[in-house]
């Protein structure tokens, strides 16, 4: 071995440290045995490398110094993504180099290099040259004279029988530099070089996606904070207002109260939709009374109590003598809420042509009297509410867009009761008070085996139900507590809680049907007609058998169980 070479395999053995293997096996194919130490000590470093970055310089460090090169550079395959448009080969760059000029190796003696590399890449064998200048595939090139190049040796980096690079050493002054020994350690070297290097892309790899999946996760988390602070339900001592005449501390009507705190101030008009008996009125008249309107009227009427013929009148009011029977003149209903808040319940009942008139008041915020040629000027909060879902007669045709738009500004849905079951204690203490003040009756307690009675029962008049039903059993209690004997004393007017056939079981669920929702009462006179057979039901009702299925699941009724039902 030569003094250079002598003198690199020093460079390394200070590059490694002191060599980890005292006894390594002997050098065959004519491998001097020190330098066959220092490649495995090599080979052994770079194996536990696993940043591809420096362990791409340690390989050709090594490789310079391993062979007594004077240069090099290493060239690497890359993804689609990661290749760049100039690549010295497509599809290859440059990913390491020593002592080439410039950064951009667009130089005419990196383009000689290129020539071996091609061919290296090509055949995926390696290549030797003793003197670049008489060497026959490289006298095409002027600058092998111009720059002196005299050896070349080039060894492809290898897996699985893919070529993913090559490693490139010359020496512009030294011919013959590169032995047939330095051939087949470069070549074993080269091999132990690929698979690190594929080990570090792999790391590179998973360290990438590990980031990847934590910053996922962290914008995962932070969105579900965000979302858990948005929906968070405050208590009700975080309530701006007490709103003490709604009863109930669910879920359900948590989020309804907080609903209300954003709007109360606000003239937006608001739409409550809920079944008959959920108190749809006393959410207006929270809305008016914690409002800077709440010095002015508060004007309520249900729309389907008055005939259409005498709606029009009830609404905008009329003069002396318009019609008949007309004898003085009269302030509608929307004039006298004027300052304040008009609240129309039912207003799904109105007609189309009534629908076309209230329109032309909310947008132009006047109302003509009948038989009045002068237009009042107003200024009403419109609350509207109804049990029925007005989107859904917007598309049948049943009722106006451009008004639904217009009384819609804010949405407030309210819970069935047996959909809280949960206040139905605070319910009960509330009303049974309520009741006894009102009636003067005597004060009673509700026992806890009768409110077990009321958790059973799914309300299907909801809150006006159990008031009327808190009631009667005040009545007939006296000075005795409501007990579950109590109720079953009358079975005439509580079968609905004292029947045994009545109780929810495992696989059962009582229902009563009343004329309080119609559309639930015929749905489930159909099921109890044809046995609970849901197919013969979606066809008595003409509807298909899916649609059957979502009716259930909005009206809180179990599609799975058998349901006993009692129709009063």
């Amino acid at each position: 071995m030569d003094d250079q070479k002598t003198r690199s395999l020093k460079d390394v053995e200070s590059l490694l440290g002191p060599s980890a293997a005292e006894d390594l096996p002997s050098a065959g194919a004519g491998i001097a045995p020190s330098r066959f130490r220092l490649f495995c000590d090599i080979t052994r470093k770079i194996s536990q490398m696993d940043a591809l970055t420096p362990l791409l310089d340690q390989v050709l460090d090594a490789a310079i110094l391993l062979t007594g090169a004077e240069r090099g550079f290493l060239l690497l395959q890359e993804d689609g993504e990661q290749a760049a448009a100039s690549a010295p080969i497509p599809g290859f760059s440059v990913a390491a180099a020593r002592k080439f000029q410039g950064k951009s190796f667009e130089g005419e003696d990196f383009q000689v290099s290129l020539t071996a590399v091609r061919k290296v890449l090509e055949s995926g064998t390696s290549l030797i040259t003793d003197d670049a200048q008489m060497d026959p595939r490289f006298q095409e090139k002027k600058s092998v004279v111009a720059y002196g190049l005299k050896a070349i040796l080039s060894a492809p980096l290898e897996l699985s029988g893919k070529v993913i690079g090559a490693l490139y050493l010359d020496h512009r002054y030294r011919m013959g530099l590169f032995s047939e020994e330095d051939v087949l350690l470069t070549e074993a070297f080269a091999a132990q070089s690929a698979l690190a290097i594929q080990k570090a892309r792999m790391m590179e790899a998973l360290r990438a996606s590990h980031g990847r999946l934590e910053a996922k996760v962290g914008e995962q988390e932070r969105r579900i904070a965000e979302l858990a602070e948005s929906t968070k339900i405050p208590a009700r001592g975080a309530l701006r207002y007490g709103y003490d005449e709604i009863i109930g501390e669910s879920t359900p009507m948590m989020k309804v109260l907080e609903l209300l705190d954003h709007v109360t101030d606000t003239a937006i008009p608001v739409w409550i939709h809920g079944e008959s008996g959920t108190g749809k009125e006393l959410i207006a008249r929270s809305l008016h009374d914690n409002s800077d309107r709440k010095n002015k009227p508060f004007v309520a009427e249900n729309v389907s109590a008055i005939p259409e013929t005498l709606l029009e009148s009830e609404l905008f009011g009329h003069k002396k003598g318009s019609f008949t029977h007309a004898d003085r003149d009269r302030v509608g209903l929307i004039e006298q809420a004027d300052g304040g808040t008009l609240f129309l319940d039912e207003v799904a009942d109105m007609s189309l042509a009534m629908q076309a008139k209230l329109l032309r008041v909310l947008q132009e915020g006047e109302v003509r009297p009948i038989g009045s040629s002068k237009k009042v000027k107003v200024d009403v909060r419109l609350v509207t509410a109804s049990n029925k879902d007005l989107a859904r007669m917007v598309g049948d045709g049943r009722f106006r867009q451009d008004l639904f738009f217009r009384i819609n500004g804010v949405t407030i849905n309210l819970p069935p009761l047996r959909e809280r079951k949960e206040d139905i204690p605070l319910l009960v203490t509330h009303l049974s008070k309520k009741i006894a003040r009102q009636y003067k009756l005597p004060a009673s307690s509700v026992a806890d085996d009768a409110l077990d009675r009321f958790f059973r029962y799914d309300w299907p008049g909801n809150v006006r139900e159990l008031e009327a039903t808190l009631r009667n059993l005040l009545l007939f209690a006296k000075d005795r507590p409501v007990t579950r004997a109590l109720i079953e004393e009358r079975p005439e007017l509580f079968a609905r809680f004292s029947a045994p056939t009545l109780l929810q079981s495992p696989d059962r669920t009582a229902v009563t049907a009343t004329d309080d929702d119609p559309e639930r009462a015929k749905i489930l006179a159909s099921l109890k007609r044809h046995g609970m057979d849901k197919k013969k039901t979606a066809d008595d009702l003409g509807i298909a058998l899916r649609t059957l299925y979502l009716r259930l699941e909005q009206m809180g009724l179990p599609t799975k169980k058998r349901l006993l039902i009692r129709m009063v």
